[in-house]
C-alpha cells in the first residue's frame, strides 16, 4: 500500500474514504483544541475561584436556612 492508495484525493479512493479522512482530521483538531482549553492555567484558576465562591454562597444559604428553621421551633 502506498500513500497514493490511502490518499482521499487519489482517483480510485472514493467519497467514503475522503469523508473518513476529513472526519478523522476534524476530530483530531477538536481534541487538540479541547486539550489546550483544559490545560489553560488561567481558565483553571477561574474555575477554582468560581467553585470557591459557589461553596461560600451555599454555606451562607445553609446557615441562613438553619437559623430560620431554628426560630420556627
Amino acid at each position: 500500500m502506498t500513500n497514493a492508495t490511502l490518499s482521499p484525493l487519489a482517483p480510485g479512493a472514493g467519497a467514503l474514504a475522503g469523508l473518513a479522512v476529513r472526519s478523522g482530521l476534524g476530530l483530531a483538531s477538536w481534541g487538540l483544541r479541547l486539550a489546550s482549553r483544559r490545560n489553560d492555567r488561567e481558565r483553571q484558576l477561574d474555575r477554582l475561584e468560581a467553585r470557591a465562591a459557589a461553596r461560600r454562597a451555599l454555606a451562607e444559604r445553609d446557615a441562613l436556612t438553619s437559623r430560620a428553621t431554628t426560630r420556627l421551633l
